[in-house]
């Protein structure tokens, strides 16, 4: 962690400490609850970080359109603090947050919606707004927290183009089997995952192919050495050419085993080759494309409505392929491996589904079991024919 930011966690202890001595516990005039230590006329915004910054997709995503809205509105204090991996740190550092003079606080991922439930169901905090990004704060009860807006990204959109991409590459290369690694086995990554193989099964279809496609999961998302192991394994002994992860920081083990195995990568959230071409030329080589969920793009568009006083709270908000939230990066690396007939084919799949004529099922357990997407996971699973 940055020293800039852990002096920023420090003012915010500090100022928690101010409160709790004084003895009224936030408390106004008249006694009714606040939820800002000292209102200074400011408009404040937080991001915070649970995990560290530098896993170069999702939550370095997520920073990037708070950084640009800040230098858009130098105005507008926005602080970004990385909270770790240490998921004790979470909830006390959410709530020392709220307790801060910040009108929004942004946090995102599954973890960190309990914490903000019970946090919002304190009337201390009446006066806060929140953006929770990546999850519900509840499955289909949004309207039941009137000062959060939740969002969620179409993943599955992603997942599907992705999967279509590797089945189209291990076909043409003469193969048979393609993969996909995941960092937990939660709602938002099997829904990636879901529309991976839902992808695979499309070209199967159209081209009369017989694809397959492991699935493997790491167990967390920081545990890299883990993902390039997994990785490893599908490469050599799966004798897979090109591998679709979405675990984060511990995706960029995955990375690592597709440059010294000599296969291709798919990434994820971000443009990941974008982020390696000046830093590691050869791994940035390895990745054909990244799918791309532009957290960026959604938390900057939230931030410009919240300062308007247009954001709606209570609400859940889907952002996909029609949206130009989620899809894939078509860059040079994109045009130097797929050839031109599979990016046209790939391009009317891209059409299709923002015309609403083709359809992508989700993984999310409110309209796909568990026991269903497992079992879609073994159709295609070469170890399971």
């Amino acid at each position: 962690m940055k020293k800039s930011k852990l002096f920023k966690v420090g003012l915010i202890l500090i100022s928690m400490l101010i409160v709790g001595c004084s003895g009224n516990g936030g408390a106004t005039s008249n006694g009714s609850q606040t939820g800002s230590a000292v209102d200074d006329g400011k408009t404040k915004i937080a991001l915070l970080i649970n995990g560290n910054l530098g896993d170069m997709s999702f939550f370095d995503s997520a920073a990037a359109g708070m950084e640009k809205f800040k230098a858009d509105h130098p105005e507008v204090v926005v602080d970004i603090v990385e909270i770790g991996t240490d998921n004790t740190r979470w909830e006390p550092t959410l709530r020392l947050t709220a307790n801060d003079d910040y009108d929004l606080i942004i946090v995102g991922t599954t973890d960190m919606r309990e914490p903000l439930q019970r946090l919002v169901k304190n009337s201390k905090y009446n006066d806060k707004r929140f953006i929770l990004f990546d999850t519900e704060i509840e499955d289909n009860n949004a309207h039941k927290y009137p000062t959060v807006r939740s969002v969620l990204f179409k993943q599955n959109e992603g997942g599907y183009l992705a999967g279509v991409l590797a089945a189209l590459m291990t076909r043409e290369a003469g193969k048979t089997n393609t993969a996909f690694i995941g960092g937990m086995k939660i709602d938002i990554i099997n829904d990636f995952g879901y529309g991976f193989m839902q992808g695979i099964k499309k070209v199967n279809a159209d081209f009369g192919a017989n694809i397959l496609a492991y699935n493997s999961y790491i167990g967390d998302f920081f545990n890299s050495t883990k993902g390039k192991t997994l990785a490893d394994t599908m490469y050599r002994e799966g004798n897979v050419d090109v591998l679709f992860a979405a675990a984060s920081q511990a995706g960029l083990g995955c990375l690592d085993s597709a440059k010294n195995n000599n296969k291709y990568f798919i990434g994820v959230d971000s443009d990941q080759y974008e982020y390696f071409k000046p830093v590691d030329s050869v791994k940035a080589d390895k990745i054909v494309t990244s799918v791309l969920k532009r957290v960026d793009l959604m938390l900057y568009e939230a931030c410009e409505q919240f300062l308007a006083g247009e954001l709606e709270y209570g609400v859940l908000q889907y952002e996909g392929l029609k949206e130009g939230k989620v899809g894939i990066v078509q860059n040079e690396n994109y045009e130097n491996y797929v050839s031109a007939a599979n990016r046209e084919y790939i391009d009317q799949i891209i059409s299709d589904i923002i015309s609403g004529e083709l359809v992508v099922n989700s993984g999310l357990r409110r309209f796909t079991s568990t026991e269903d997407l497992n079992a879609y996971y073994d159709s295609l699973d070469p170890n399971k024919q």
